[in-house]
């Protein structure tokens, strides 16, 4: 098996057909992949999701899925229908019913299935179509306000493809609706807050911290 490129925590090798997963990078190694495991065994059928195919202590096997990674595709100058295709793909996550997929779980009004990392970063696309053939990386899911994958999903483009944002539009369009800037900023600083303090890499996030209060929409 080969290192798969974008993984940036956790040791992820694939052959073509399966992909093992090992988690790194700090104490809660066994809690994301338990969280991990157990969404992508209750998230409902329809959903392009890896399927698990075994759990070896300290890591997942899982089915690789085709498709071109989401961050290659911006990189071409794709970012207009990779963007799109993220907003309409959580519009169908977010009616997914949380008690299914979080059952121990007590839940909010309006609360959904929150991905914690949702972006073209942890996204396979046909790169014909730009359908998604996989969503990835579900070790931070939890239940939570719809807004917070959202605004994550604009956050990984602000931060690591600033040239994209100017087609930010289409993953509103996508998504169905567009929450005033006000509340997603607020939501990316309160996720930035969040790895500040358990992240490892806390000056970095400071400083992630600081641009996108800087930002304006």
């Amino acid at each position: 098996m080969r290192p798969l490129r974008h993984g940036y925590t956790n040791d992820t090798r694939g052959d073509g057909n399966v992909v093992v997963k090992r988690y790194r990078g700090g104490r809660d190694d066994a809690l994301r992949r338990g969280t991990e495991l157990g969404v992508l065994e209750r998230l409902p059928v329809g959903l392009p999701v890896p399927q698990v195919l075994g759990a070896p202590e300290g890591a997942l096997r899982m089915r690789q899925l085709p498709g071109m990674h989401g961050q290659d595709l911006i990189d071409q100058g794709l970012q207009r229908p990779v963007l799109r295709a993220c907003g309409e793909l959580l519009r169908r996550l977010q009616q997914v019913d949380v008690s299914q997929v979080f059952p121990d779980a007590g839940t909010g009004t309006g609360w959904v299935v929150v991905h914690g990392d949702y972006g073209p970063n942890n996204m396979l696309f046909d790169q014909d179509t730009f359908r998604v053939t996989g969503l990835l990386d579900w070790e931070w899911a939890h239940p939570g306000d719809p807004i917070e994958d959202l605004a994550w999903c604009e956050w990984i483009v602000r931060r690591h493809h600033p040239g994209a944002a100017r087609a930010l539009d289409e993953l509103f369009t996508g998504y169905g609706v567009r929450p005033s800037w006000a509340r997603r900023q607020e939501a990316m600083v309160a996720k930035c807050e969040w790895f500040v303090q358990r992240s490892v890499a806390r000056r970095a996030w400071q400083d992630h911290l600081a641009l996108t209060l800087s930002w304006t929409e």
